[in-house]
């Protein structure tokens, strides 16, 4: 079925159901309409969050079968540098194997990313702008204005509280805003913002959405919904694992995570996390103490 206006027209799938009184005679018509590009989205998040748990199970198995022997390989390379003391030529080959030994060990620790079923037990409470701020403080030396990439930076309300791990909040940032850099190698504009969501249903708490959007070249229409993929990549140098990692740490927080992106436009990303219970209240309380600190000074 197609609505029309006369500006937009939109694809919509009906739903119909009766309205039944208490004295159970039929009252009427009840009609739902959803949008159809709605619903192929949701079958699309659907559809990637089963491939990022099969690939959450693979990983763990080859996770187990590599680093028993590359233990040894480490251990050994080790021993063989130590052994190999006055010859630097060699001693320069050993610590190369240990340095390829750590790199494999690292792509391994990406992977078990996917599959971390307790992190969950190890969540605390934490004020989402200690990620966004260490973030920030971390990538200064790529964007800054002899780099060309201008930062804005606009915050809603202080303190906003989820229940997480900040150290894994900080990689999801440091991902998106160093995707962000490096798809403006000219330069261009990179903005930061939050805001606060309130309780849309009953039971639902209330939500702080992170804004991650930058000006550079963006992404092909094709590939905006892949980039969440495993070992999907359309860089030379990439493993494909970044953003899968960032998709998998987003929804281990009971979060959401979206993209939008037009070629030659920019892209955003778009985070909601699930506020604490009493993050309205912390607010409240911040305010009062710098109130009082205006009233005293």
């Amino acid at each position: 079925m197609e609505i029309s206006s006369s500006t937009h027209s939109r694809q919509v799938n009906e739903d119909f159901s009766s309205a039944i009184e208490p004295s159970k005679t039929r009252k009427g018509t009840v009609v739902v309409l959803k949008e159809s590009a709605c619903r192929k989205h949701h079958s699309e998040r659907s559809q990637r969050k089963d491939r990022l748990a099969a690939m959450g199970e693979m990983a763990a198995k080859i996770a187990h079968e590599i680093r028993n022997p590359l233990g040894s390989i480490e251990l050994f390379a080790t021993s063989l540098q130590a052994s190999l003391e006055g010859q630097p030529d060699l001693q320069l080959l050993a610590e190369r194997i240990s340095s390829g030994v750590k790199s494999i060990d690292a792509i391994i620790s990406n992977l078990l990313q996917f599959v971390r079923p307790n992190e969950a037990n190890r969540f605390e409470r934490f004020d989402i702008y200690e990620a966004l701020d260490d973030s920030l403080f971390f990538m200064e030396h790529l964007a800054d204005k002899e780099n060309g990439v201008n930062v804005k930076v606009a915050y809603g309300p202080r303190p906003l509280f989820i229940k997480g791990d900040v150290e894994l909040m900080k990689q999801v940032c440091l991902n998106i805003i160093l995707n962000a850099i490096q798809s403006m190698p000219g330069g261009g504009e990179l903005c930061i913002s939050t805001v606060q969501r309130a309780m849309t249903h009953v039971g639902r708490p209330a939500l702080v959405e992170i804004r991650i959007s930058d000006s550079g070249v963006g992404i092909e229409p094709g590939n905006v919904f892949r980039i969440f993929d495993p070992f999907f990549t359309t860089k030379e140098r990439g493993t494909g694992l970044g953003l899968s990692i960032v998709h998998s740490i987003v929804e281990m927080h009971g979060g959401i995570i979206d993209v939008e992106s037009t070629p030659g436009n920019g892209t955003v990303f778009s985070i909601g996390l699930p506020l604490c219970a009493d993050a309205t209240e912390a607010q409240e309380s911040a305010y009062e103490k710098a109130m009082e600190k205006e009233v005293s000074a």
